[in-house]
């Protein structure tokens, strides 16, 4: 079992990251309510294809090689600035790649206007470069309270900017301009709190090592990014830039959720389970507490969001977006079961099955993409239907190897999964009818609300489930020696 210092590391850790994660979220949330007024959805549809191709530029940036960083137990500064060196040349490379294809992709969509849009937030990659590194430096030492800190800047100040621009009719250029504005404010204030710099110094033995078992994480990351980001090229280029702006909007809010707590996953419990990868039944320990937590937690939200999606559309962006809704309801269902297939794909890289991770995606995506070509002559709302069932599909089979190295079978992951199950459920059937109330959508969502944490609760202590008492403990603990300290 993991010792106190272990414990009291990563449920700091999660705090910090939590507390990131909710007030970047919290005020991007806020922000997109106000741009979402401002601007039309074709004009959110234009940004999203042109990001489709930095998302995959930037696999070949930060993923993989910041988490050979973070696995390797004697990761010195050496290691560290050798892959910054790296990085910071892929990147350079990626933009270069970026800006000659811009009149290409513009060609692709049909759109001219994509050239120079292109060419300009491309240049998030080259800041991509550094601040990847930076991160890796924190998830190592667990430092999460830097990112907090410079994530609440760049998302205050960077939204202040694209609200501005949208205000004073910049359009599509207002989403362009805040979005490289945060990584710049981001990147700066990690700069100027953060210890590591980059040295000059690099080591070619250090980068083979390094970039031997990240090479491996950067296939399985890319091919991943791949299938997920083929959804929205087809529908860029098959259907309209607003059918792709529903599409995008109707992923954004379950994504909040899940980008929470997947990214608190990744960057608490990755390096602590790294720390301890050759004790497996510890790591084991470790995977069973995130999975019930994450489920218990992620399953509560994502069901909430679900059943109170058409008022929370209606009241926040108007009716132009109302078209999102059942995207909406369906990747909530979704996204519970891809938290669950990320903590398993944690595991397998914290013990270095980064090769493990990379079988399985190869062995997974071609039958996500057949799923989804079939979907496409049927319209967006099929496409969207693929993609709950990919998740079923690919969370047995990340489950396979979990059992083969950690003993850690589909049915004890089954089991530790059914109670936030049967809570979302029953909590659904008790707010679902509110929806129905002759009264406005505030109203009917505050009720939803309130009834839904008060049966959940109710539940929770009626049948003693154990990661409501863990949570709640854990919490306790955790102020309450922040407290003593202070």
């Amino acid at each position: 079992m993991p010792n106190s210092s272990d414990k009291e590391k990563v449920i700091s850790g999660i705090t910090w990251k939590l507390a990131e994660r909710m007030s970047s979220q919290g005020m991007t949330f806020i922000l997109s309510i106000i741009l979402a007024r401002l601007l039309m959805p074709s004009q959110y549809g234009i940004v999203a294809m042109i990001n489709i191709f930095i998302i995959f530029a930037n696999v070949f940036i930060s993923a993989g090689f910041s988490s050979s960083l973070i696995q390797k137990k004697d990761a010195d500064d050496l290691d560290f600035s050798t892959i910054f060196y790296c990085t910071l040349t892929i990147a350079i490379l990626m933009y270069g790649i970026m800006f000659v294809c811009a009149p290409y992709i513009a060609d692709f969509y049909e759109m001219p206007e994509l050239c120079l849009l292109t060419r300009v937030f491309s240049i998030t990659l080259i800041i991509s470069s550094y601040q990847t590194v930076q991160n890796a430096y924190i998830s190592r030492h667990m430092i999460f309270k830097k990112n907090f800190y410079a994530t609440s800047v760049g998302t205050l100040m960077s939204g202040i900017i694209g609200v501005t621009m949208a205000y004073k009719g910049f359009g599509v250029w207002a989403l362009v301009v805040q979005q490289i504005s945060n990584r710049i404010i981001n990147t700066l204030t990690l700069f100027s709190i953060v210890k590591w710099k980059p040295m000059l110094v690099f080591s070619w033995q250090r980068a083979k090592s390094l970039m031997d078992y990240g090479s491996k994480i950067l296939a399985s990351t890319l091919v991943s990014t791949i299938y997920k980001e083929v959804r929205q090229l087809i529908i860029g280029a098959v259907y309209s830039p607003a059918d792709l702006a529903l599409y995008n909007r109707g992923a954004h809010y379950p994504g909040l959720v899940t980008t929470n707590l997947d990214s608190t996953l990744r960057s608490v419990l990755f390096p602590a389970m790294s720390n301890h990868s050759d004790d497996l039944p510890r790591v084991k320990s470790m995977l069973r507490k995130a999975i019930k937590n994450s489920s218990y937690i992620t399953f509560f939200f994502l069901t909430l969001l679900a059943v109170a999606s058409a008022p929370l559309i209606h009241l926040m962006l108007t009716d132009k977006w109302m078209g999102c809704v059942p995207y909406m309801q369906i990747f909530c269902f979704s996204f519970m079961i891809q938290t669950v297939s990320v903590s398993n794909l944690q595991a397998l890289k914290a013990i270095g099955k980064s090769n493990e991770v990379l079988k399985l995606e190869l062995f997974k995506k071609p039958a996500f993409l057949i799923f989804v070509l079939a979907a496409v002559p049927f319209g967006v709302k099929a496409i969207v239907c693929t993609s709950p069932i990919n998740a079923l599909y690919a969370l047995y089979m990340n489950m396979g190897p979990t059992k083969k190295h950690l003993n850690y079978s589909r049915t004890e992951q089954l089991k530790d999964l059914l109670p936030g199950f049967l809570l979302a459920g029953a909590m659904a059937l008790c707010t679902l009818p509110l929806a129905f109330l002759p009264i406005n959508d505030f109203a009917i969502m505050g009720l939803q609300v309130i009834v839904a944490f008060a049966m959940y609760i109710l539940l929770s202590k009626r049948f003693k489930i154990e990661a409501y008492y863990y949570c709640k403990k854990s919490l306790i603990e955790f102020y309450s020696k922040k407290r003593k300290r202070n």
